[in-house]
């Protein structure tokens, strides 16, 4: 065996070790950094308990929520929180019309781009 190849596969089982460590190490749940801090949630706790809230962000080790109904704040322990789920609603007319228009745009543009490009 030469040298080169060694040092390949010692390059190989360090970069696959390495991911496993690197993810080893979060304690936080996903949803934490998923979830942009003012949007809308419903939140479902380990005791049962679901709610609709604002997602207001962390404080230390516990999560904190302003609630719809009835309104006032909730901070919870992270090792309370089942699951938080994004309470996405339907985009408006205009919003569609607008990635339409986008999507035509798009289409058009490049086109007249490479037009101007190679003549």
């Amino acid at each position: 065996m030469n040298a080169g190849w060694l040092k390949r596969l010692s390059l190989m089982i360090a970069i696959g070790l390495m991911a496993d460590a690197a993810f080893a190490g979060q304690t936080t749940p996903a949803w934490t950094t998923r979830v942009d801090a003012g949007s809308a949630v419903r939140v479902t706790l380990r005791n049962g308990v679901v709610f609709d809230a604002i997602w207001m962000g962390r404080d230390g080790d516990r999560a904190v929520f302003e609630r719809f109904d009835p309104h006032e704040t909730v901070s919870v322990s992270l090792e309370a929180v089942r699951k938080v789920k994004g309470r996405g609603g339907p985009s408006s007319a205009s919003a569609q019309g607008f990635g339409v228009l986008g999507a035509v745009a798009g289409f058009f543009g490049t086109g007249l781009l490479l037009r101007l490009l190679l003549s």
